[in-house]
């Protein structure tokens, strides 16, 4: 994982605790200081296809972070 997808993650888990709701793009994009949204989508395609978050189709604010605690411990 590389740096940037770590705080893009770490930046949807603290809006969610915080907030109730998961952040929009935009949202992300303002919260790491980034002015392309672009990257906030190909970061979060890449953190779906790592299995670290659950995006719901065609609906907004549906990033759902996937806790991998569990399997993190098994696999060592």
């Amino acid at each position: 994982m590389t740096e940037r997808q770590m705080e893009v993650l770490h930046f949807i888990e603290d809006f969610i605790k915080y907030r109730g709701f998961s952040p929009s793009y935009a949202d992300i994009a303002a919260g790491l200081k980034l002015k392309s949204k672009s990257n906030i989508h190909r970061i979060i395609h890449d953190l779906k296809d790592r299995g670290l978050l659950k995006v719901q189709p065609n609906k907004i604010r549906s990033l759902v972070p996937i806790d991998k605690t569990v399997e993190k411990m098994t696999s060592l």
